[in-house]
């Protein structure tokens, strides 16, 4: 018999707290509070602004050509990134001794560069880059 009393408090205050918790978020989502998830930005641009169609054109071309942009920008940055790795890399490499250069390549080369270090079979060259030039004396 006690155990079924036990029971009832905590029901109610289990379903109380999922009645309280689905009124507060229906509020939060009523009065902007949050917002619906996953819902495209120009869609809730275009309803809560009111756009006419010429605005719609003109921003859907400017989000088009936007990303376009962080795209290109995106690889630029990768790329150089890489670069500048390599070339770090290629600067330690050219400072150890053979010995040194085996372990280099076999436990530090970063496995983000493909056919680099430790892609090589042949022994030579490391990262596939000609080690940097030495700097050239100013006129």
């Amino acid at each position: 018999m006690a155990a079924k009393l036990n029971f009832w408090p905590v029901a109610i205050a289990a379903l109380s707290s999922l009645l309280i918790g689905f009124a507060a978020s229906t509020l939060a989502y009523r009065y902007r509070i949050l917002r619906v998830p996953g819902q495209p930005v120009f869609e809730r641009m275009n309803r809560e602004l009111g756009l006419t169609g010429a605005q719609r054109q003109e921003i859907q071309q400017i989000m088009r050509e936007t990303r376009f942009k962080v795209r290109s920008e995106q690889h630029d940055f990768v790329n150089r990134r890489r670069e500048l790795f390599m070339q770090a890399f290629v600067q330690i490499r050219a400072i150890l001794t053979p010995d040194q250069q085996q372990i280099f390549d076999r436990d530090f080369a970063p496995p983000m560069f493909a056919g680099g270090i430790r892609g090589r079979r042949d022994g030579g060259g490391g990262m596939g880059m000609p080690p940097p030039a030495p700097p050239q004396p100013g006129p």
